[in-house]
This record gives C-alpha cells, sequence and structure tokens, in this order.
C-alpha cells in the first residue's frame, strides 16, 4: 500500500511531522539546553561532577507533561485522518494530504480512546511491563473500528479484545513488531519516519481486512506471471475471474471474508 501511493503517504507524514513531532523535539532541544546551562551554573568541586537543580529538573519534566498533554488531541484528530486515508486506498481510492482533516466526525470517540488507550497501557507497563504489552494487543483494532464502523469507545474495544483474544499471543508479539517498524524511522534523525510512520495505518488496515472484513476492500499481493510452458492460459486482456466475497471455515464452518488468513471465530489458520 505504501509504495503504491507513497508521494501520499509522505504528504501526510509530513503534515504530522510539522504539526506534532517537530514541537516536542525544539522543546526537547530548549530542555536540555537549559539543563546544561542549569548544571554550568552550579557550584561545585573539582572532580565532581555537575548536578541540575531538584527544582529545574521537576519544572523540565513537567513541561514534558504539559506538551503531551497539549498535543495529544492533535494527535488524535491527525490518527484519525491518516486511517480514514488508509481505508480510502483500501477500497480503491487516492491518499491525499486533505484526508488528514477528514475524521471530524468521530474525533471525540477517537480522542476519548486515544487517552483511555494510553491509560490502559501505562498501568500495564507499571506491572512489571509485559501486562502493557497485552493490553495495546488486545486493544489494537480499536481506533480502527471507531474509524470504518462508527463504534463508540468501549463497544470498540470490545468488538477488538473479542478478535484479539483468540489469538493473543500472535497479535501481542503482531502489535509489538509494528510499533517497532514504526518508530524505527526515528533512529534516522526523525526524517526517517516519513516512510516508516505511515507503516501503522497501511498494516493496520490490512490486518483489519482480515480478521473484520472490509466491502470493497483491494488484495495487494502481486499475482505470479504466466509461465512460458502455460500454453493454455487465457489472454491477457480477458476478463479476470471474480474472487469469492466470502469462504466457509473449515473447522466450524463460520463465514469469514475471502482474504481472510485465519477464523476470528475459533481462531483456525488457513490460507484464503
Amino acid at each position: 500500500m505504501f509504495t503504491e501511493q507513497w508521494k501520499g503517504w509522505v504528504t501526510i507524514s509530513l503534515g504530522v511531522f510539522v504539526a506534532v513531532v517537530l514541537p516536542m523535539l525544539a522543546f526537547m532541544i530548549v530542555m536540555y539546553l537549559a539543563m546544561f546551562v542549569a548544571m554550568l551554573d552550579q557550584p561545585h568541586s573539582r572532580g565532581a561532577p555537575a548536578q541540575m537543580p531538584l527544582a529545574t529538573m521537576l519544572f523540565l519534566y513537567l513541561g514534558i507533561f504539559g506538551l503531551i498533554i497539549v498535543l495529544m488531541p492533535l494527535a488524535a484528530f491527525l490518527i484519525g485522518g491518516a486511517y480514514k486515508a488508509a481505508f480510502k486506498q483500501l477500497r480503491g481510492g487516492r491518499v491525499e494530504f486533505r484526508d488528514l482533516f477528514s475524521a471530524r466526525d468521530c474525533y471525540w470517540r477517537l480522542l476519548g480512546a486515544t487517552l483511555l488507550h494510553t491509560l490502559l497501557v501505562f498501568i500495564g507497563a507499571m506491572l512489571c511491563v509485559i501486562p502493557g504489552f497485552i493490553v495495546a494487543g488486545l486493544l489494537f483494532f480499536t481506533l480502527p473500528l471507531i474509524v470504518d464502523r462508527n463504534l463508540g469507545v468501549f463497544d470498540a474495544m470490545r468488538a477488538s479484545r473479542d478478535v484479539v483474544q483468540r489469538n493473543l499471543l500472535m497479535f501481542t508479539l503482531f502489535a509489538v513488531v509494528v510499533q517497532f517498524l514504526v518508530s524505527a524511522g526515528a533512529y534516522a534523525c526523525y526524517v526517517g519516519l516519513l516512510v516508516t510512520w505511515p507503516l501503522m495505518f497501511t498494516i493496520t488496515v490490512v490486518a483489519y481486512r482480515d480478521c473484520f472484513g472490509v466491502e470493497g476492500a483491494r488484495s495487494f499481493q502481486q499475482a505470479a506471471p504466466p509461465s512460458n510452458r502455460d500454453y493454455g492460459a487465457p489472454p491477457l486482456h480477458s476478463a479476470p475471474i471474480p474472487e469469492p466475497q466470502a469462504i466457509a471455515c473449515p473447522n466450524c464452518q463460520t463465514s469469514v471474508p475471502a482474504a481472510a488468513r485465519f477464523c476470528p471465530n475459533c481462531g483456525t489458520s488457513f490460507s484464503a
């Protein structure tokens, strides 16, 4: 999805970078400069390392916390727009910069879900870290469900939990890997986020399509080129054979989307 419309995704990432990332970077630079100056002004004995006053450190970290609180409502709005763009492309549309501002219809639910998700992950992380990853996995589809199905905060969390808990370990690992890929761009002087940040949305909506189904969704898998020995193959201009819209799970016979990779009812893995 990203390589197909990379220009649109890079412009969306650039908008988020300017609105959210740059203010945080600027504040952190100012913070570290203030810390450095405060340490230089402190009297210290020869050979002993300089120490920053506790009041200065507390003030700076409170400033970081305040900046996050200020930027989170904006970030939730832009993240919702990015999901709108991803679903738009999944259904055959074109990603545009204005899509970044298209989540006005579900903004307050997105903000509530973001705040609650952050709080629950933080509480889980305080309990020996691992519960935080589990919570992130359980609530992985909360925001896409709000954007695509117009669900409320708790309904979206419940729907995400009901699907994820059937294969909790793999979904938890999946959520961790996605976050790792997204954050990897920060190690390239943050410029790499222009490329890695969209992956959070393209990867998530494809996984969402496989688990919940999306009407009119495309498949981005490359078809194998025809073999030179396949003389009986139809000509390239012939009409494509339509794909089935749904298939039956071989274990519980539940009807699942044709592109699914496992059954959302019993968790059985299979090839669609």
